[in-house]
């Protein structure tokens, strides 16, 4: 189907009913306070627009005016000023944002304006679940503030998953564990797919994709350890330690991505850790000390552990005084030899 400027270029022209024209002059003078009624408001103006679009006959001023001014309309419809306690969260589609960064964005909200609407998607109660915003929902309500702009969404539920899967898979500070949530969720949704047609529908690499599926290979503890602590295991390392796991090293890569979590390892420390799981710890040489007196005083301290042997006396003089009868003695040794 041509585009609704190229038809218009050929000719073409608009013509509305009586009724179409009142009920557009209608919605043009008021708009619906509630959320359904501004929900009927939008897809009335959706249907007058493509039936205005469908019903050109010929180039006409006029009938590309009304077209910008119900297009314009539908943005403005689009938009609404939502209560705070109408929105609720689908399991699983927050994204992962560290406290310092949350941090920061409430306090830019607190002195400036929403730049970006949350956007939302209308149940069938009349409510509204989110589909992305959280954080600025969060921050809002901690703000103290009873309303939020949103944008509203149309589709069905799985629609909105996967429209909130491919808004933050493209953020930098998308965790690899929370890119592997979503990838998970998508290909549950897609059964049909394999894994290339899945890199191909979002955007990246079949490698990337095969790496951040490799976390669901990994013990169930470990994964438990990481839904808490979401950004300590890169997708690079969760591959290195899945190859560990079924070489039955499992409950070394338990314990080694706690450690992780209390931050005891970083990920490189942790696959070094698995791999040398089972390997015999060589015991550390006991070192052999003595003291050497005179009197009560103690003159120097001897410690040897292994080849190294270490004399400390107990005031620089005696050290420098005994130095050279040190030297010339080891020389007689060596000579010895």
């Amino acid at each position: 189907m041509s585009s609704l400027r190229e038809r218009m270029t050929k000719g073409l022209s608009i013509t509305l009913s009586p009724e179409e024209e009142a009920a557009a002059d209608s919605m043009r003078a008021s708009t619906p306070i509630t959320g359904p009624g501004q929900t009927m408001q939008i897809a009335a103006l959706r249907r007058q627009l493509e039936e205005a679009k469908l019903t050109l006959t010929e180039r006409d001023a006029e009938a590309e005016k009304r077209i910008k001014d119900l297009e314009e309309q539908l943005a403005h419809a689009s938009t609404l000023e939502v209560p705070l306690s109408t929105l609720h969260e689908v399991p699983g589609r927050r994204r992962f944002m560290p406290p310092e960064r949350y941090a920061e964005l409430r306090e830019n909200l607190r002195h400036q304006a929403l730049t970006q609407p949350v956007v939302v998607q209308l149940r069938n109660d009349g409510e509204y679940e989110i589909v992305s915003g959280h954080h600025r929902t969060d921050a809002y309500r901690e703000l103290g503030r009873e309303t939020i702009r949103c944008v509203l969404q149309e589709g069905s539920s799985l629609e909105a998953d996967d429209s909130a899967f491919f808004a933050n898979l493209m953020q930098s500070d998308l965790t690899d564990y929370e890119k592997y949530v979503g990838l998970k969720r998508y290909q549950a949704h897609h059964a049909e797919l394999t894994q290339s047609q899945i890199a191909e529908h979002v955007g990246i690499s079949q490698p990337q994709v095969s790496a951040l599926l490799s976390f669901e290979r990994l013990p169930k503890e470990a994964l438990s350890i990481l839904e808490t602590h979401k950004g300590i295991l890169g997708a690079r390392a969760a591959t290195e330690l899945v190859g560990l796991t079924e070489a039955g090293k499992g409950d070394a890569v338990v314990q080694a991505i706690q450690q992780v979590a209390n931050q005891k390892l970083d990920q490189s420390q942790a696959v070094r850790f698995v791999r040398n799981a089972d390997k015999p710890k060589v015991a550390k040489p006991t070192a052999a000390t003595f003291k050497v007196k005179t009197g009560k005083s103690t003159w120097c301290d001897v410690r040897r552990a292994k080849n190294v042997m270490r004399i400390e006396f107990h005031s620089e003089e005696t050290a420098e005084a005994v130095h050279e009868a040190i030297r010339e003695h080891l020389e007689k040794l060596s000579q010895a030899k």
